[in-house]
């Protein structure tokens, strides 16, 4: 599992990463959380992006996706933008 792409900003919170899942070329759509701290009720909560959509020749299939692949393609894609974004 390995991904072969940028995560490319689409809105201020939505973003697109293509990778490769188990041989499968995926368009992936993610929404960005920002980090929630200092909130007196609650516990502080770290950033995420959490996958919206995961394409394969035009069919979504984020849905029949093992979990396991989901945290995987959530995590890579939010290294990805720390690492190279200019917006982040």
């Amino acid at each position: 599992m390995a991904p072969s792409g940028m995560v490319v900003s689409m809105t201020p919170d939505l973003y697109q990463f293509k990778c490769e899942m188990e041989g499968v070329e995926l368009q992936c759509k993610l929404e960005y959380e920002p980090p929630e701290e200092n909130y007196p009720d609650a516990p502080d909560e770290a950033e995420c992006m959490n996958l919206v959509n995961a394409y394969t020749n035009g069919v979504d299939i984020a849905h029949l996706l093992m979990q396991s692949i989901v945290d995987h393609i959530c995590e890579s894609a939010l290294e990805d933008l720390k690492e190279n974004s200019n917006d982040y």
